[in-house]
């Protein structure tokens, strides 16, 4: 399938790539579904959400793990049951990343990505019961 991107151009992306959003991304509620591209052949941390519905709407996301290695939640029952969640290896967690200032680079922890990998489906969640915050700093000395 090709898929028309501002930033990117156009590009070609496999089925496994597709992602469906059921209820879309906070903010972004109407565009559904997306392709998930690695932004960097070479370096595998960061990826984009581009959407198949609007070239101009994507999103750098990255795994917080590889940020914040005490990251952790626990996914609300709801979640695992909307995504057909069966086991834990089927998920892949990301958080969006903001780009202010060379120096001004976050990530949202409060509200993750949740990817099931086997079934292309997604969703954003709200942590309510952790102290995780919006902007998560990857640069040292960030804001």
């Amino acid at each position: 399938m090709i898929v028309q991107s501002t930033r990117f151009g156009e590009i070609d992306v496999s089925d496994e790539q597709l992602i469906t959003f059921e209820a879309g991304i906070f903010g972004f509620e109407t565009n559904r579904r997306y392709a998930l591209l690695q932004l960097d052949n070479e370096d595998p941390t960061f990826h984009v959400l581009q959407s198949l519905s609007d070239a101009d709407l994507a999103f750098v996301i990255a795994e917080p793990f590889l940020f914040e290695p005490a990251y952790e939640f626990e996914l609300p029952k709801a979640i695992s049951e909307q995504l057909e969640i069966k086991n834990e290896g089927d998920t892949q967690v990301f958080g969006i990343v903001s780009v202010r200032a060379k120096d001004n680079v976050t990530m949202n922890l409060k509200a993750p990505i949740i990817l099931n990998k086997k079934r292309n489906k997604a969703a954003q969640i709200i942590l309510e019961s952790t102290n995780h915050p919006i902007r998560h700093s990857l640069i040292k000395g960030g804001a």
